[in-house]
């Protein structure tokens, strides 16, 4: 199933969707195609199940992206279709948007277990509740790291005090 298959089929199903291409390689150019998803949050686990069994083949999990948008964060679940097929290979986005004052997304390890590493990463960075999650152990930070503290947040959850090495030039200027 290429791109365009594919969007129609999520089209069909009533989702809003599109497709960005970008130009990769030097001597070799390849447009590269990614078909963006917008998903409810309620929908989420029956789209990921949609998109495991429409799929002709399994769907490579890569990662999840997050971003705190002010009033909601945002998750963006890549996956790649045709992963190994020399020039046919395309990546599938899925966004979902979280309102801050429900952080809650339901696990999809069950349907896709790779994807438990970023679910968990979600959680400890993000302060995203991931319900149903098999292991929801933190990973990156320390035991003795503040509670209701997330890295990657950019409101009042989270670092107020960090150590960046990249701004020491402010140090010395």
């Amino acid at each position: 199933m290429n791109v365009d298959e594919a969007k129609q089929k999520f089209e069909e199903a009533g989702y809003e969707t599109w497709i960005t291409e970008r130009i990769a390689g030097v001597r070799n150019k390849v447009a590269r195609k990614t078909l963006w998803i917008r998903v409810q949050k309620d929908k989420f686990r029956e789209t990921m199940q949609f998109f495991k069994d429409m799929a002709d083949q399994y769907p490579h999990f890569s990662i999840i992206s997050c971003t705190d948008l002010g009033s909601n964060v945002e998750l963006n679940y890549h996956f790649a279709l045709g992963y190994g097929s020399h020039l046919e290979e395309y990546v599938v986005t899925f966004k979902v948007s979280l309102p801050k004052d429900d952080l809650e997304i339901d696990s999809i390890a069950d349907i896709f277990p790779a994807v438990i590493y970023s679910e968990r990463e979600i959680q400890e960075m993000m302060g995203v509740i991931v319900k149903n999650i098999p292991d929801g152990r933190h990973m990156f930070l320390t035991k003795d790291f503040p509670s209701g503290v997330y890295p990657w947040r950019r409101d009042e959850a989270g670092v107020k005090e960090t150590n960046k090495l990249y701004e020491r030039w402010k140090d010395e200027a």
